[in-house]
């Protein structure tokens, strides 16, 4: 299906064509300050913020619990929003920042576009409504002092016939799409200026086409307005937090999890920062994104929190958002204990002193290490295998041998591995293994007959950042040992 024909541009609509082609090609060409952009200190200082998917699909479809049973037109759900409301909510829940989403794979947009109506022929309030709750949003958060940041996407209205068409969407994508749809942004990013802080990006994956020529087109028009405004862009979720492309200033962090943590502030010359969801269950838009409920007791968010930013990270932290701009009252509670949970907790001492693996990210993995496995009976968490306690365990459910993996975010030079078990649950046939890649392992001990005793290794220091337990047995019940269950997981150089 070809674009729609579009009406003759005379006039006033003729003049501001062609004054926002005209901007757009003289935009001074800054995709990025550089390495270790000192304009993300504030954004490391934030700490953690509160990201909300506020969109047609969910706060305006009956069948979706964020709408509040309601349905109508975008125009007027978009009028039914409470920006105070929602800025009570932020401050109680001490955001440091707020990501908002302005659309996602449709149409409908939060705030009035020019561009978008000429580039697809809708009239306005037939796609971007034509109330601004972005300068409302901006406006109510200043009141308490919340810097407001905002979703994007590489990939646009790709679900609605019209607009994709009239833009040319195909995959992969083309450099003109990325030209049109970037206009549209850039018109966003004039308009707001200084009131925009960030923009976090989704939909700019490799695998539809983006390159780093399509991702500068998208990253100059994201700047527009204000050239101190901090980007990401969204390669997909990856195994672990990284950097993707020279034209952002922090890491999109997309994760189905909070596990990560940083060895520093920056990676891969940007700032370290991870964005996952608190919620529990499943919906349309994947995992638990924007879902209500909690993943996390508020102790473990808290401890979690505490490590990224004692790293130097930043936490980005997706919650259940309604339509008349209230928070789900099961996360408004655990985010209202962060600010204060956070003030009362201290950098701690590494237990055992030297201990390399004290609270370092950990996982409970298959036996091959090729699939994470559920927290036997939900109360015996990785963590707890590197709490530097030896009354918690960490312990694996639904396969009887498994792999206890703990990531100690650095190659290190590693000459001893220490695991101890609970009384009631080892393995009487193990070996510890460790790599500097993931990818390639060495055994540095094997263990058959094991009684339950402490397994204290030493040899010639390695090279390695990710280190593994394996039980091999008991592989099935009634057998010595019961099940593996880690007390404590420790490395030393």
């Amino acid at each position: 299906m070809g674009p729609s024909p579009q009406p003759p541009l005379t006039g006033f609509r003729f003049i501001m064509a062609v004054a926002a082609a005209i901007a757009l090609s003289i935009q001074p060409s800054i995709s990025r300050a550089g390495p270790h952009n000192p304009d993300t200190d504030w954004f490391q200082k934030a700490g953690y913020g509160v990201f909300v998917h506020y969109l047609w699909d969910l706060q305006n479809e009956a069948r979706q619990v964020q709408s509040l049973g309601r349905q109508t037109s975008w125009e007027e759900c978009v009028r039914e929003f409470d920006v105070d409301r929602f800025a009570d909510a932020m401050a109680e829940a001490g955001a440091g920042y707020v990501i908002f989403t302005m659309h996602q794979r449709t149409r409908f947009l939060i705030a009035p576009n020019a561009t978008f109506d000429r580039l697809t022929g809708y009239e306005p309030g037939e796609a971007c409504c034509t109330r601004d709750l972005v300068a409302e949003l901006h406006g109510a958060l200043a009141r308490k002092r919340i810097p407001l940041m905002l979703y994007w996407t590489g990939d646009g209205p790709r679900e609605d016939e019209k607009a994709a068409a009239a833009l040319g969407w195909k995959v992969p994508v083309p450099a003109e799409y990325v030209r049109k749809w970037a206009s549209v942004v850039q018109e966003y990013g004039e308009r707001y200026g200084e009131k925009v802080a960030g923009w976090w990006t989704d939909g700019c994956y490799p695998f539809i086409g983006y390159d780093d020529e399509k991702l500068g087109i998208l990253a100059k028009a994201l700047r527009a307005g204000n050239a101190k405004r901090i980007i990401a862009m969204n390669p997909g979720v990856l195994n672990g937090v990284r950097g993707y492309t020279p034209h952002e200033d922090f890491t999109c962090g997309e994760e189905n999890a909070f596990h990560d943590q940083p060895a520093s502030r920056w990676i891969d010359g940007e700032q370290w920062h991870i964005l996952s969801f608190l919620g529990c269950g499943r919906s349309h838009i994947g995992a638990a994104w924007g879902m209500a409920g909690t993943g996390y007791t508020k102790q473990e968010l808290i401890e979690y929190v505490f490590e990224v930013n004692n790293g130097g990270g930043v936490v980005s932290i997706d919650v259940l958002l309604y339509r008349d701009g209230g928070l789900d009252r099961s996360q408004l509670q655990i985010l209202k204990a962060l600010r204060p949970g956070l003030a009362g907790m201290k950098t701690r001492p590494v237990v055992p002193p030297g201990n390399l693996a004290f609270r370092k990210p950990a996982r409970l993995l298959s036996l091959d290490g090729s699939h994470e496995l559920e927290v036997n009976g939900g109360v015996h968490p990785a963590r707890l295998g590197v709490d530097g306690r030896g009354d918690t365990t960490a312990l694996a459910g639904g396969e009887w041998p498994w792999t206890y993996e703990v990531d100690l975010l650095q190659a290190r030079a590693v000459r001893r591995v220490k695991v101890s078990f609970a009384k009631d649950g080892f393995a009487t046939q193990l070996r510890v293994q460790v790599s500097a890649n993931r990818k390639t392992w060495q055994t540095v001990v094997s263990v058959d007959n094991h009684d339950g005793g402490v397994v204290d290794a030493e040899s010639a220091p390695v090279q390695a950042r990710w280190l593994r337990v394996s039980a091999l047995k008991p592989d099935g019940p009634d057998q010595k040992g019961v099940q593996m269950a880690v007390a404590e997981f420790e490395a030393y150089e």
